[in-house]
């Protein structure tokens, strides 16, 4: 999968940092076949899990580093607490979804509940 680095990623991260981000970039690139679209329909589910409402459709999706302090070395040794964070728009049977959840915790779909976790803002037609 393609993962960019964070937008003021030269502000925000340590040099060390930058160095377990591009590692993350690389096992991504390496290890990774699915598409920043199709980890956010994993995302998306989880948030409207319990809900009439379903996905319709990933309008937008991108995958950028972040960091993430609930995890270490989770993208192998030496990457860190640096995580992916998968940014999303999303067409809902109810209207549309704007979030992000990070990759770490969408691998654990069906197995935790990461909702608390996730950045969602709905908005539904009226």
């Amino acid at each position: 999968m393609k993962v960019t680095l964070e937008k003021d990623y030269k502000r925000i991260y340590t040099i060390e940092e930058y160095e377990s981000a591009k590692r993350v970039i690389a096992w991504e690139k390496e290890n990774d076949e699915e598409t920043a679209k199709g980890w956010a329909e994993y995302a998306v589910r989880e948030a409207l899990k319990d809900e009439i409402e379903s996905l319709t459709e990933v309008i937008k999706a991108e995958a950028r580093t972040a960091k993430n302090g609930r995890i270490w070395d989770a993208y192998g040794e030496g990457s860190g607490m640096m995580d992916v964070l998968i940014e999303f728009v999303a067409k809902t049977s109810e209207g549309y979804m704007d979030g992000c959840a990070y990759l770490s915790d969408i691998w654990q779909t069906g197995a935790d509940d990461y909702r608390e976790h996730m950045y969602i803002r709905r908005f539904v037609e009226r």
